[in-house]
């Protein structure tokens, strides 16, 4: 494809809500969930009288402590995990356990807990709406892209991915096959900032060499990925 020359096959986007994404993870991951915990689960510190509880703080082996308030935890569904698709999550994180809230960021996850103590606070911690300091995310909005590595001239190729921004809508993704002097864009319909994008894209080569695919994805705020997924793959 020359540079400039516009991207013709369509793009399909499925919305995936966040309640199905959770009952898979709920497949996947096994642990303590909040409420298991706040009712006086098998090893959970519990105060006198539950119904006062109004704040939990997990204290990691490395003396990491993080509040939340117990309300926040049970909204979110937070689960201490301990183990992914049957297997004990050291080989992966390095940890016995780790805590994980969906929505926010991996820096709140404490790991290798070794105490949780369930309080009633005067004033219960507060988690604000999420503020991007620099550090949470290196690449939002984020995209990531797959597809096969060979291809055949007149053969549809079919591109997949998906794309999110933390608290912010993706209402687009953009597509360039020329390192990204020129972008195709493909607008999003009823998306919002609690479901992930899953994208597929199919297009035909018309002549064969080495191509690379830059994939970026747009937020409400008109942002794009500042970080393109890349593909690379040769047409024979």
């Amino acid at each position: 494809m020359s540079p400039g020359q516009k991207l013709e096959k369509g793009i399909a986007v499925e919305k995936e809500r966040a309640e199905g994404l959770a009952a898979r993870a709920e497949e996947a991951v096994e642990g303590a969930t909040a409420r298991v915990a706040a009712e006086g689960g098998d090893g959970a510190a519990v105060v006198s009288d539950p119904e006062k509880c109004n704040t939990v703080t997990f204290v990691g082996a490395d003396g990491m402590e993080q509040s939340f308030p117990l309300d926040f935890l049970l909204e979110r569904g937070a689960i201490v995990a301990n183990r992914v698709n049957g297997e004990d999550i050291m080989s992966v994180m390095g940890a016995t356990n780790q805590l994980w809230v969906p929505g926010l960021p991996a820096k709140y996850f404490v790991r290798d807990i070794r105490e949780i103590r369930f309080t009633n606070e005067e004033v219960p911690p507060v988690i604000g709406p999420f503020v991007d300091d620099g550090h949470d995310y290196t690449n939002r909005p984020n995209v990531a892209a797959k597809a096969e590595y060979v291809g055949r001239v007149g053969e549809p190729m079919e591109f997949s991915g998906w794309a999110h921004d933390f608290d912010k809508r993706i209402i687009a993704v953009e597509f360039s096959l020329d390192n990204g002097e020129h972008w195709t864009r493909y607008d999003l319909g009823d998306t919002t900032a609690d479901r992930w994008v899953s994208w597929t894209f199919a297009w035909t080569p018309e002549a064969s060499g080495a191509y690379q695919m830059k994939v970026r994805s747009v937020n409400e705020d008109g942002d794009a990925s500042p970080i393109a997924a890349v593909h690379t793959f040769e047409v024979l």
